[in-house]
């Protein structure tokens, strides 16, 4: 008779991973950062730089000194505040706004005002679903007007990796 190993006995004991389906159904609460770091609207332009390099994700929610979300800054906002195309003379809301930014000194001139969010209580599937739609990396959770947390695509693959 062959003794079998410990180990055998503890994989067997493992229970298999949760389906893609039940993964879909946790809340996001369960999923997101529960204290993203922030940015105010008056953080300049050098500091949100320094922010950046300082962390792995490329995003900040904005927020007011009550902690209410008004904004979102990315890598991406930096881009129109360090390279300003040239193009052909054109008048429009688009070449307005990228001259705009390209000028900005602070946070609150080149973030996403009233950006898309999702709720605690929502679930992974609805929150794939917003991101995909929009392509977005990461979306704030709130509260009300209140930010809670912020939930990104990482941390739904990250999730998918560890219950494979």
């Amino acid at each position: 008779m062959k003794e079998e190993l410990p180990l055998r006995k503890e994989m067997e004991a493992v229970r298999p991973a949760p389906p893609k389906e039940t993964l879909m159904k946790l809340k996001v609460k369960e999923v997101m950062n529960p204290r993203p770091r922030t940015v105010t609207p008056d953080t300049s332009i050098e500091g949100l730089i320094e922010r950046l390099r300082q962390q792995i994700e490329d995003c900040f929610p904005v927020v007011d000194k009550d902690g209410k979300l008004v904004g979102v800054v990315t890598e991406s906002d930096l881009l129109r505040v360090l390279y300003a195309p040239v193009r052909q003379a054109v008048v429009g809301g688009a070449l307005t706004k990228d001259v705009m930014k390209s000028m900005a000194r602070n946070v609150g001139e080149i973030m996403t005002k009233r950006p898309t969010t999702v709720a605690p209580e929502m679930t992974i599937q609805e929150t794939l679903n917003i991101m995909g739609a929009h392509k977005f990396r990461h979306l704030p959770v709130i509260e009300g007007e209140k930010l809670v947390g912020l939930i990104s695509l990482r941390d739904i693959l990250n999730l998918y990796h560890l219950t494979r």
